[in-house]
């Protein structure tokens, strides 16, 4: 994990996080178990992946590539929440936002991590 990427992305998946879960938990019973718990799962994975990825040299680039479709994949169900009416627009409008920073800085990771592999063969 680099000294700058690592802990700001982990700063800013915690924070969206808090604000993730009061949310889905206002969702209606008939999708909790289902839109909710979905959406909740695939941006835990997507965290899981970014853990990994700090961890696991090797794979880095693999582990955030997951992690980049498990948190979009996360931003689409969001979406199919709000179009359904089970959140406000100003709630789905902070953690679209939250949630595409937070792909940025996984971008802009696998960006730095993909030129160290490639200036490492290069060498």
């Amino acid at each position: 994990m680099t000294k700058t990427q690592g802990p700001q992305i982990l700063q800013k998946i915690e924070a969206f996080n808090l604000s993730l879960l009061p949310v889905l938990k206002k969702y209606p019973k008939s999708e909790r178990y289902t839109l909710a718990e979905k959406t909740e799962k695939f941006f835990l994975e997507g965290t899981e992946s970014i853990y990994w990825g700090s961890y696991e040299k090797k794979e880095r680039a693999q582990h955030l590539s997951r992690a980049r479709i498990q948190f979009q994949m996360t931003g689409y169900l969001l979406r199919i929440g709000r179009r359904m009416g089970f959140t406000s627009e100003g709630q789905y409008e902070k953690l679209s936002v939250d949630l595409v920073e937070i792909g940025k800085m996984v971008s802009g990771w696998i960006k730095i991590v993909e030129k160290i592999n490639h200036d490492a063969k290069d060498v």
